[in-house]
């Protein structure tokens, strides 16, 4: 049994209207929709969005597979239907939360608050807002799985509102920082950072089961965000690297040669498109060799996980202990991050945005691997020990937010180097204050003339 927000999947086939001509038509077909919609939060619940099939939706829903096809072209179509009336109540949901709307729309249909919350800031509601998120995903953790995961899995079109949605809450949130004089003029990857902290923090909780926390911690994540100021001076761009040259397949290793091409096809397809058979021409590789290093596609995706997060490890951690201290450390690091990340697009590509479309195993190697980074960050609790626990985790999300954005954008990995600095005012200022963090975010973090 699994809850849905159209109700308990063993409880869907018993909804069914009674047959007959005293039932209206747009009754029975709104009733289908709902079921069908439970279903596929029931399904992919249990068995992921790929392995869910019609059968399956028909089974739970008691919709027979003939009347599945007279509402949705495919499977995909149902999923899509339901993710886009799983975003509208949670948008109408946090919009009641935060106060009545006052008519101004943001691009994702998110309505600014005001009106029925006289009385109250313009903080608070939004802070209401915020924490209509955590509690819906306490109450429907089906529902936050279905959006927060396995949409990326269900191909592009899948993310269009999904992506829509996030834009209209940090438009909102971009909103209420103007109303206040102290963090007026805010960086605009600093909201996003914020909203892809949430996201990520909201993921690694309802994997782990303890999506209870979420509540508690989106307080903390709020008061970090409120706790920011602009940057005293404009952060300087980082000076653009080198050129990478190609990208090529070391020869003298079968399975890094393999896993370097299934980066550079997952690059060029996408995860879901990608075949075998690619992967061996571009590795001009016969299939007993693959096979002999891999169970098969998904497999090699998790090395190639594995194997990006390690070379990554291995950029990151010489210049961070080159570093005098710890702030220009953090400089170092992201310096060299982003410009490993950029000398490495499609390694970038594969760790910053395919994984998502492999689901959670992928999200959970992935966070494994990259957890050194947040480990450097949480060096900072020495400086300043009363900084809310959250802050690390919640930076290392809002990093990789900002890079899937960037890698998503038109310039795409050519941007990568420009996140060093406000990367590093992000880490810096709840640990150093605005003041230091900006100096040192504006410098190459060797800390020497």
């Amino acid at each position: 049994m699994v809850g849905t927000p159209w109700g308990e999947s063993d409880q869907l086939r018993g909804r069914r209207l009674p047959p007959g001509p005293a039932t209206p038509r747009d009754e029975v077909l709104a009733n289908q929709r709902e079921r069908l919609f439970g279903a596929m939060v029931a399904s992919v619940s249990t068995r992921g969005y790929r392995a869910t099939t019609v059968g399956n939706l028909s089974e739970i829903s008691g919709v027979s597979t003939g009347t599945f096809y007279d509402h949705f072209p495919d499977k995909q179509g149902c999923f899509l239907a339901t993710l886009e009336a799983i975003i509208e109540a949670a948008i109408g949901y946090a919009a009641r939360q935060a106060g009545e709307r006052v008519g101004d729309r943001s691009p994702g249909g998110v309505d600014l608050p005001g009106g029925a919350g006289a009385g109250s800031s313009w903080e608070e509601r939004a802070g209401q807002g915020l924490r209509a998120f955590a509690e819906m995903i306490v109450a429907q953790p089906a529902a936050a799985r279905l959006a927060l995961v396995e949409a990326y899995t269900a191909g592009p079109e899948a993310l269009v509102p999904l992506e829509q949605a996030m834009a209209g809450f940090e438009w909102l949130t971009r909103q209420v920082i103007e109303q206040s004089p102290e963090r007026a003029g805010m960086p605009e990857e600093m909201v996003v950072a914020l909203m892809g902290a949430q996201q990520e923090i909201a993921r690694n909780r309802l994997r782990e089961g303890r999506e209870g926390e979420l509540p508690e911690l989106t307080e903390e994540l709020w008061g970090l965000l409120l706790s920011y100021q602009p940057p005293p001076e404009p952060l300087r761009p980082a000076g653009q690297p080198r050129r990478p040259r190609p990208e090529t397949p070391a020869p003298h290793d079968h399975a890094e040669r393999a896993l370097q091409a299934l980066a550079e096809v997952v690059a060029e397809k996408g995860y879901p498109d990608t075949s075998v058979d690619a992967v061996l021409k571009r590795a001009q590789m016969s299939a007993t060799t693959f096979y002999a290093n891999f169970a098969g596609k998904d497999d090699a995706m998790m090395a190639a996980i594995d194997s990006a997060c390690s070379q990554i490890m291995a950029a990151v951690l010489p210049a961070f202990r080159r570093a005098p201290d710890w702030p220009h450390g953090i400089r170092a690091a992201f310096g060299a991050l982003f410009n490993f990340l950029f000398s490495r697009p499609a390694l970038a590509n594969l760790v910053m945005v395919e994984v998502y479309a492999v689901g959670l195993e992928a999200m959970q190697r992935r966070m494994e691997g990259l957890h050194f980074l947040q480990e450097l960050i949480e060096g900072g609790y020495e400086l300043a020990p009363g900084t809310p626990h959250i802050t690390a985790e919640g930076i290392v999300g809002g990093i990789q937010m900002l890079a899937y954005r960037r890698l998503r954008d038109a310039a795409g990995p050519d941007a990568l180097p420009a996140l060093a600095p406000v990367c590093s005012y992000i880490t810096l200022s709840p640990f150093v204050g605005p003041d230091e963090a900006c100096r040192i975010a504006n410098s190459t973090g060797r800390g020497r003339p």
